[in-house]
């Protein structure tokens, strides 16, 4: 392809779009403004509804049931054995689904761990959860034997060895 200089130089893209009219014909009053169309009052936002499968575990998000925190307010091991109390037994006054989980399960002693494992909800959510509920006495929290030394440390230190000896 040749270019010859006495040709007329051909549109740039900038020259076809001023051209348009946007549904007008050219020069159909193309210098007049449009006049704006009056415009529906809006109405609040409807909710957007977002499908989550069945099985996907985590229907309820972990901050949801803390309320946001991150930590607990207590110190909380995770060997650290909870009970349900009378109060926590009568389900009619547990307003929170996780509340109701946790004093189902510990109607036995359980340790935090397990209630975390069985329950499959974090260790942190978990402990925050048994923490708010240690707080308004629906469960309790058994007293561990301390890292302290002494003579009861070191005797379940012994019982501990045994029974891994005897598996």
């Amino acid at each position: 392809m040749t270019i010859h200089e006495d040709a007329p130089p051909s549109p740039t893209f900038a020259d076809v779009l001023n051209e348009l009219t946007f549904g007008r014909k050219a020069g159909d009053g193309a210098d007049a403004k449009p006049t704006p169309e009056p415009r529906a009052p809006l109405g609040p936002p409807q909710p957007v509804l977002v499908e989550m499968p069945d099985d996907d575990p985590a229907m309820v998000r972990p901050y949801a049931m803390t309320g946001g925190r991150t930590k607990a307010d207590g110190d909380l091991r995770v060997e650290a054995m909870i009970s349900t109390t009378p109060a926590g037994l009568a389900e009619d006054g547990l307003t929170e689904i996780e509340h109701r989980s946790i004093a189902r399960l510990c109607r036995a002693p359980k340790s935090v761990a397990e209630v975390s494992a069985e329950l499959d909800m974090p260790l942190q959510v978990t402990k925050i959860v048994l923490g708010d509920m240690v707080a308004t006495g629906l469960v309790v929290v058994h007293r561990t034997t301390g890292l302290s030394g002494g003579s009861s440390h070191l005797a379940l230190m012994e019982r501990v060895l045994g029974g891994l000896r005897r598996l």
